[in-house]
């Protein structure tokens, strides 16, 4: 059964309705950053040694002023300069370590939560899945990891900087001079308002840029998808404009994050200039009634200018730690969803075949509206069974039931006797395993599409399998055999090729029951041949249960079982079926 989406819109998402408060998501974040505390610690122990050395430089400028240029001592001068240089090439070197330090600790993070944030994808409920464009989750996987990083690598350790040269200065300007130092400190409480407006609209803003990413992202990956469909039916105009529309609204998105920025620094320098024209003012007042060294006017400006600095920094970090933020809201809640994947072992590989019941089973997609209303049947272990009927009448479903895609409403689906909601995904995965209409190619050889990357297969097993799928004859001539690369989706392999390799991977698994859904609805008579034998074959070993559109691929099933409207109503042999003359015989007909 192939994954589509049954959401209503690219923008719709009960998890990114929720609003995660920012102490939560900060404590989030900070957990994942356990394993690289040590790097951003040294980070930090670098940080505080630039930050000194860049504190003590405009005391120099005022000793050089006040006392050495003053005195005409050039030779304590040049000395002086001498240490000055010293600390800049400190602080450039101090910048570098902190900087190493942090790119690292923020790309081993980033490593971890990307890893973390596909798991739980994969592992979420079909449901769940069904129910998010894969643009999205894309989207989630990438970009909004991107940003959480920034959080890591720019904002933790710039914002302790910043904070410790913050008081640093204030204390600096105090020791200097504390009335220019109070006058200075007047401007603050406009700061604080600034910054909480800044604060109102910018989390806002980012929210909506990564809102629009994703529909962007998800409207790419679904026509890239469909391109034949566009160019078989000329559909250029439409995609043009819808891709124009959600451009458009990724374009205002950014613009809108731009000006919220963009009105907040001019802001800061307005400010930063009405607090040197009232310390210049004050000095020369000051200067008048007592006398204030030129020096210490100067070294006064320079603590003034670095005073703003970090808070103009902060300001930026302030934006990547809403954008981080903004991301975090959409990754924190697919964290704490509840993985559908049973953790542990996979079960030793066995083979043998299973009973299956299916007891008074009911499942609707929506409430009330049943796609299977009271079904029951039993497959006795090594049986053949086939399960025929028109589209709709819930045989795919039956099928997404079993193997525990969902949960039935009521009822439950035996497996050897025991409730299948009673055993470890992981162990039920293993013991069914099923061939889909829409057959995956993944990126790899020919081989690893077989085993589906597992280590545990060795290359004979592989081959016994494709020999039993009937499809070890093409392989042995591709150029490198088993080694020869699928190609993107396939591309190097025919439909009734790459459904032959799905078959053969379905029985490289050497599980009890094997189900195919509709596996032999788009392919050739001569593949569906070979189909037919290679169930033959599996039928001796396996539990078999096919959902056929092709009724010729069950006439030799054990039992035959008709849906229609979500009910069985007949079933028996083809040929009891045929001599009963009902739907079975007259859909037969048809065909």
């Amino acid at each position: 059964m192939s994954l589509y989406y049954r959401g209503r819109d690219y923008e719709d998402s009960n998890n990114e309705n929720k609003r995660w408060a920012d102490r939560q998501l900060l404590q989030a974040l900070w957990r994942l950053a356990t394993p690289v505390r040590p790097l951003l610690a040294g980070a930090f122990l670098l940080m505080l040694m630039g930050a000194a050395a860049d504190l003590v430089r405009p005391y120099m400028m005022k000793l050089a002023i006040d006392h050495y240029v003053a005195l005409r001592d050039i030779p304590g001068l040049e000395a002086l300069f001498g240490v000055y240089m010293a600390t800049i090439l400190l602080s450039l070197g101090l910048a570098y370590g902190e900087n190493l330090l942090l790119q690292q600790a923020g790309q081993q993070v980033i490593l971890a939560v990307r890893e973390k944030v596909l798991r739980h994808i994969v592992g979420q409920s079909m449901e769940n899945l069904e129910a998010q464009p894969v643009g999205r989750m894309v989207t989630r996987v990438t970009n909004d990891t991107d940003a959480v990083k920034d959080l890591y690598t720019e904002v933790i350790v710039a914002f302790a900087s910043d904070a410790v040269m913050l008081v640093g200065i204030i204390a600096a300007m105090l020791a200097i001079h504390w009335h220019l130092a109070l006058l200075s400190f007047a401007i603050l409480p406009l700061m604080v308002l600034l910054a909480a407006g800044y604060q109102r609209f910018a989390r806002r803003a980012y929210r909506t840029v990564r809102e629009k990413t994703a529909a962007l992202n998800s409207f790419i990956q679904e026509r890239l998808n469909g391109v034949g469909v566009i160019k078989a039916f000329g559909a250029f105009a439409g995609t043009d404009s819808g891709f124009r529309r959600v451009n458009e609204e990724y374009l205002q998105a950014g613009l809108a994050e731009m000006r919220t920025f963009a009105a907040f620094r001019p802001l800061v320098d307005v400010l930063y200039v009405l607090a040197v024209i009232l310390v210049l003012h004050f000095s020369g007042v000051e200067s008048r009634a007592v006398g204030i060294e030129i020096g210490t006017v100067i070294a006064f400006l320079r603590y003034m200018e670095k005073f703003f600095w970090p808070i103009k920094d902060m300001a930026e970090k302030y934006s990547l730690l809403q954008s981080a933020l903004a991301a975090a809201e959409r990754i924190q809640p697919m964290l704490v969803e509840p993985e559908e994947i049973a953790a542990g072992e996979k079960p030793a590989r066995r083979c043998s075949p299973a009973r299956i019941d299916f007891e008074d089973v009911w499942f609707a997609y929506e409430e009330e509206n049943w796609v299977l209303s009271g079904v029951s049947f039993s497959v006795p272990a090594g049986s053949f069974y086939g399960i025929v009927g028109l589209s709709g009448s819930g045989k795919t479903t039956l099928l997404s039931l079993l193997l525990r895609f969902y949960e039935p409403q009521r009822g439950r689906i035996l497996l050897d006797g025991s409730d299948i909601r009673e055993i470890p995904l992981a162990v039920l995965r293993h013991r069914l395993s099923i061939v889909f209409q829409d057959v995956h190619i993944f990126k790899g050889t020919v081989a690893d599409n077989i085993s589906l990357y597992d280590s545990r297969l060795s290359r004979e097993q592989i081959r016994k399998a494709a020999d039993l799928a009937n499809l070890a004859s093409f392989i042995e001539k591709l150029p490198q055999g088993y080694d020869t690369q699928a190609g993107y989706l396939g591309s190097t392999l025919s439909a009734g090729q790459r459904q032959l390799l799905s078959f053969a991977r379905a029985l490289a698994t050497s599980a009890d029951v094997l189900v195919l859904d509709e596996a032999t609805s788009s392919i050739d008579s001569y593949t569906e041949a070979l189909v037919q034998k290679a169930l033959e074959k599996a039928a001796a070993q396996r539990t078999m249960l096919v959902v056929a559109h092709r009724l010729s691929t069950v006439v030799n099933a054990n039992r035959i079982l008709l849906m229609h409207q979500g009910r069985v109503v007949e079933q028996g042999t083809h040929a009891e079926l045929i001599a009963l003359g009902g739907h079975y015989a007259r859909l037969y007909k048809c065909q």
